[in-house]
């Protein structure tokens, strides 16, 4: 009988999904005094440092290179992964029971190309990923059988219909079980701006938080430079806009975004997160985000405009929407043209709902957030899904574990790089 849930990602930086799971290990202990809640981290790890003192709450201490058991009568929940990355140090019975979350559109999808300028080229482009997976016909044929599996043992469930749609596309598979547990933030004491404090002030304060990486920052400087492009249009209005996060693109973001005499940005760097509430619910206005950074500025009551990725600079004129318009727990999917329209004034429209009724679109930003986020609800939901996974290892086909040659040479080829 399964008395235990079992969370692993060792990982030293507070970041999305180490935050995510010690949440859910924290939330799922204290309400569940049943269940006994492992964490597999590294002793200073990221969900170590952030453990409550709970008697059934209970810490792994991982070590790199050193084998790590998995205690009996568990399901052992992990972030998705191409199966041959499989942690060695993991050390599973084959009864062990086996819970995946995909978290990112990218997790199930192998990297075609092993040369390092060249690598990114089948995602920005899916007529060259398509070609190329051609010389990939066993790797293709063995990893839809594993996801298969996956969705058939109820192991397997996505945070979004994009994680979702962009596994699908990119392994060639029909997903037809539409399996979702979507992402969690945790519930904020707050108050919410009133919509006569809102438009007394000449400046509008947007915020963006998220980190600052290929995917986020192109559709990012777009967003910065379609304010400096409308800004002029809102009559006494300036408008400040807050940067949130680090990352390898921040010098890309300040040599192409536009500024103007009513648009500035000020970059804060990184915040930890438990600074993070209440920095947003005091300097922030309107949030401008993707993923659960979305959900931190929604939970505030912000009025959240989503921004979806993309890998290369936006050069069309993307169609922007708020948070609570999203479609099955979407909180940021691959740009593809369907998201595009000629001459579309949507940020305009949008920013100047808000500025009509600031109190409207707060409230339902904060009641979706409620609705399909919170972090109540989730973790009950967690806990259904993961002690029905009937995957167990020995299920696993052992083929799909192991690395293909051109893989080994990829591999090789990034050693060599670091």
């Amino acid at each position: 009988m399964i008395k235990s849930l079992c969370f692993y990602f060792p990982y030293y930086e507070d970041s999305g999904v180490p935050v995510l799971f010690y949440r859910m290990a924290n939330k799922v202990a204290q309400g569940r005094r049943d269940l006994i809640v492992y964490v597999i981290d590294y002793e200073n790890g990221a969900m170590a440092r952030n453990l409550l003192p709970l008697s059934n709450l209970k810490l792994i201490v991982f070590e790199k290179n050193m084998k790590v058991s998995v205690p009996k009568d568990s399901v052992l929940i992990m972030q998705t992964f191409v199966p041959y990355y499989w942690p060695e140090e993991l050390e599973l019975s084959n009864e062990q029971r086996l819970f995946f979350w995909n978290l990112h559109p990218q997790n199930l999808i192998p990297s075609l190309l092993p040369i390092p300028f060249l690598r990114e080229l089948p995602m920005n482009n899916f007529g060259i990923y398509q070609f190329t997976s051609v010389f990939y016909k066993r790797l293709f044929s063995n990893l839809r059988a594993y996801v298969k599996l996956l969705l058939d043992t109820d192991s397997l469930y996505f945070m979004d219909k994009s994680n979702l749609d962009f596994t699908s596309k990119y392994l060639f598979i029909d997903i037809e079980n539409q399996h979702y547990l979507p992402v969690p933030a945790v519930s904020s004491e707050i108050d919410v701006i009133s919509n006569e404090d809102f438009l007394l002030g000449e400046i509008i304060h947007i915020g963006w938080v998220g980190r600052l990486c290929d995917f986020k920052s192109y559709i990012l400087v777009y967003a910065i430079n379609k304010i400096s492009e409308i800004a002029t249009r809102f009559k006494d209005k300036k408008f400040v806009y807050h940067i949130v996060g680090d990352g390898p693109y921040l010098e890309y973001i300040k040599n192409n975004i536009k500024l103007s005499a009513t648009v500035s940005v000020i970059f804060h760097g990184s915040l930890p997160h438990d600074k993070l509430d209440d920095f947003v619910n005091n300097n922030f206005d309107i949030v401008t985000a993707m993923g659960t950074s979305a959900l931190e500025g929604a939970k505030l009551g912000k009025p959240t405009i989503l921004l979806d990725f993309i890998f290369k600079e936006v050069k069309k004129d993307y169609k922007f929407r708020m948070l609570y318009n999203t479609k099955e727990f979407d909180l940021a999917h691959l740009i593809t043209e369907s998201d595009y329209e000629a001459g579309n004034d949507s940020l305009f429209g949008i920013i100047n709902e808000i500025l009509s009724d600031y109190s409207l679109h707060s409230n339902r930003s904060l009641e979706y957030f409620r609705s399909n986020h919170s972090i109540e609800n989730v973790s009950d939901m967690l806990i259904k899904k993961a002690l029905n996974s009937k995957l167990v290892f020995s299920m696993i086909n052992p083929s799909v574990l192991k690395k293909g040659i051109m893989l080994r040479m990829y591999n090789k080829v990034r050693k060599l790089e670091n």
